[in-house]
């Protein structure tokens, strides 16, 4: 096994994949991460961005599909353009920050080449020296496919790709729930971003998140700590959502097993909700009355009803509606992953929903946080863990045998299961099974 481990692209990856387990290599192999970008990262519908973080013609942010940059721009005509961050001369990156206005376009801090938004080749400094020696036609951006879901942005770099609904399937539910919560019917992204880095392999992320069996190990302290503050709180007084969070991880392991978990094909999962933060009563009262003028009342009380924690939408992204708030996971190298989260405003709602979805956003994406920092540490670890040992295989099969339902295009299994794992590998090896 020793040469498995030390030359994997000689095999099929697939075949790292095993019922129940997986070789220890898709986490570890510098190779295999190179094989994701290219027949995993360009093949799905990976999340880029909302609508709203572009409200003028002109208006840019740049965002990654695996490791390539690509720009996203709206037109003049009120469309969203999504293009390599390359010239297509020298390949100087194009924008150097996140997000920004080119009204004219976006031009090379080089020579001077400048692109329209959907990659157009629009201008180029001393032409007539290139005359009779390129074909300048032929240097247009090649523009990568863009759809959307209710203002949310998706692209693929595979022009054969299914159509994002098909590949969202039942977690549009998920999106629906979010935007749902709003009033108006709208949400705006904030401006305001939450990074970290962790020295670990990008799907540990996504292992980690739904897995409910960790949280009473991992974040034991943190429990202890949020415990002794519900204490001191005055009766009435509402949690705050990273106290919630931290509380919630601290419930014990038989009431996670009554709980839901929902896998659906290409690697998506939800399980049911289980944080304990809310609103002032105020605030709820008001949020109420918002909804069931904008809803009615009947689906108002199913949008309030809906209780999900954490969509993953593999393989680049993570929800909470109840919280408004979306992670991108980026992939960097092998060994290190970057975790964005962004934070949505409901137009019409209480501005503590806002800062409520903040908070959330601050205990569950920044490295400051007691919980996330316990998980870092462990992605860490199991990076060194996996490294060396005779053991290259690396079980998965908790709650093999337990799914509660089995239904086309979604499947029910307790929450303590790593169902949702598995169902993320037979998404992976799909994918790298198949030649570029």
């Amino acid at each position: 096994m020793a040469t498995l481990l030390n030359s994997p692209p000689r095999l099929d990856p697939s075949a790292l994949v095993r019922p129940g387990r997986v070789h220890r290599s898709v986490y570890t192999d510098a190779e295999i991460f190179r094989l994701e970008m290219e027949r995993i990262f360009s093949r799905a519908w990976i999340y880029l961005a909302h609508e709203s973080e572009m409200p003028a013609a002109g208006d840019y942010v740049r965002r990654h599909i695996g490791s390539r940059q690509v720009i996203l721009t709206r037109d003049r005509d009120g469309a969203v353009h999504a293009i390599p961050n390359r010239c297509s001369h020298r390949g100087t990156t194009l924008c150097a920050f996140d997000r920004g206005s080119a009204p004219g376009g976006h031009s090379c801090p080089y020579h001077g080449w400048n692109f329209a938004a959907d990659g157009r080749l629009r201008g180029v400094p001393q032409r007539s020296n290139y005359e009779g020696v390129l074909e300048l036609g032929d240097y247009d951006l090649q523009p990568v496919r863009v759809a959307a879901y209710r203002g949310f942005l998706f692209g693929t770099l595979d022009a054969e790709a299914v159509p994002l609904v098909e590949f969202l399937g039942h977690m549009a539910t998920s999106i629906d729930d979010l935007v749902d919560r709003s009033p108006s019917g709208e949400v705006v992204c904030s401006p305001h971003v939450l990074r970290h880095h962790y020295r670990g392999n990008w799907k540990l992320s996504f292992e980690n998140l739904n897995d409910t069996i960790h949280p009473g190990f991992a974040h034991s302290a943190s429990v202890v700590s949020a415990k002794a503050v519900a204490a001191g709180l005055e009766e009435g007084e509402p949690l705050a959502a990273s106290l919630g969070m931290m509380l919630a991880n601290g419930k014990p392991i038989q009431f996670f097993q009554d709980l839901d978990m929902v896998t659906t094909p290409r690697g998506h999962s939800y399980i049911g909700g289980h944080m304990g933060a809310s609103y002032t009563a105020d605030t709820q009262s008001a949020y109420a009355q918002a909804l069931i003028a904008h809803h009615g009342p009947d689906k108002a009380a199913r949008v309030l009803g809906t209780d999900r924690h954490l969509m993953l939408l593999y393989p680049s992204s993570t929800w909470h509606a109840r919280y408004q708030t979306v992670r991108i996971v980026r992939p960097v190298r092998h060994d290190l992953t970057e975790i964005i989260g962004y934070t949505f405003r409901l137009p019409g709602a209480p501005e503590e929903t806002y800062r409520n979805a903040v908070e959330y956003c601050t205990g569950a994406n920044s490295a400051a946080s007691p919980v996330i920092a316990d998980d870092l540490e462990v992605y860490e670890r199991i990076m060194d863990g996996n490294g060396f040992d005779a053991r290259e295989w690396v079980p998965m099969s908790r709650g093999l045998r337990e799914d509660r339902e089995a239904v086309p295009g979604l499947t029910r299994s307790p929450a303590t299961s790593e169902a949702f794992i598995r169902n993320q590998f037979a998404a992976w090896a799909d994918y790298m099974g198949a030649a570029a």
